[in-house]
């Protein structure tokens, strides 16, 4: 039976988006054979090579070299059921392959944009000072609560990222003129109290569902400038920032937060 509809190279490679070099390429590896024209020689196509090339190219978008595609096209039955069950199965390898590499790709990813963000919160303080207080902690607290925080981290923007860094300097550095003062003076719990609702803030925008810091959580926030990694950080802002503003914390924390557990 004679086709209805007779397409030259040009007009098919138009009509399927590809090009002349790839259906002779198709043709030279048997894939799409066209016929010829008797007087010229020249190729033509016919409906049946259109929907043969459909499926090539089907074929092609997933993947298949041109051996598994000729014997596809070739196959019948269930010859063709055991080769499509063959590269199903190569398929999900390929497929587990791939989501491995975009979870390690979007993991690469949070990294970068947390150094950057983490780089933004420190941009005052002394690398060497820094990178001592990564490395203690890292090994206080584990790779493991590393990371969580390098995930969150990663969840805010450059632009909230300095906007936050700004707020928490502007306080720490005023904080830091009250060093000496009573922990119960007006300036001293007004300025923790800014403290207190900036980590809230700052918390709201990497804790998905994030209800407000608790009196544990800023007791042990608190106790954590004795930590030496901390400790060193706190006192490059002054001579006994450290232990003042643990003590202005605890005593914002008994008088604020007492019922929020």
């Amino acid at each position: 039976m004679v086709d209805a509809k007779i397409y030259s190279v040009s007009q098919l490679s138009k009509l399927a988006d590809v090009s002349v070099k790839t259906l002779h390429y198709y043709d030279h590896k048997g894939l799409l054979v066209p016929m010829r024209q008797p007087d010229n020689g020249y190729r033509t196509y016919g409906q049946k090579h259109l929907v043969i090339l459909q499926q090539i190219l089907i074929y092609r978008a997933l993947d298949f070299s041109i051996e598994d595609i000729k014997n596809l096209l070739n196959a019948k039955g269930q010859d063709l059921h055991q080769v499509l069950s063959e590269q199903r199965v190569m398929l999900v390898e390929r497929q587990q392959s791939i989501s491995l590499m975009i979870n390690s790709i979007e993991a690469t990813m949070n990294n970068l944009q947390a150094k950057k963000n983490l780089d933004i919160f420190f941009q005052d303080i002394p690398k060497d000072k820094v990178e001592r207080w990564d490395a203690m902690t890292r090994s206080r607290v584990g790779e493991e609560k590393v990371q969580e925080s390098v995930q969150n981290f990663a969840k805010l923007s450059e632009e909230d990222a300095q906007e936050l860094q700004e707020e928490s300097l502007e306080i720490t550095k005023a904080f830091a003129k009250t060093i000496g003062q009573p922990i119960d003076s007006k300036e001293v719990q007004e300025l923790t109290d800014k403290h207190y609702k900036s980590i809230n803030h700052m918390s709201s925008l990497m804790v998905e569902d994030f209800t407000g810091i608790s009196f544990d959580s800023y007791i042990q926030m608190a106790n954590s400038v004795d930590m030496s990694e901390m400790n060193e950080l706190c006192e490059h802002y002054g001579e006994g920032y450290a232990e003042h503003a643990r003590a202005a914390m605890i005593y914002y924390a008994e008088r604020n937060l007492k019922g929020n557990k």
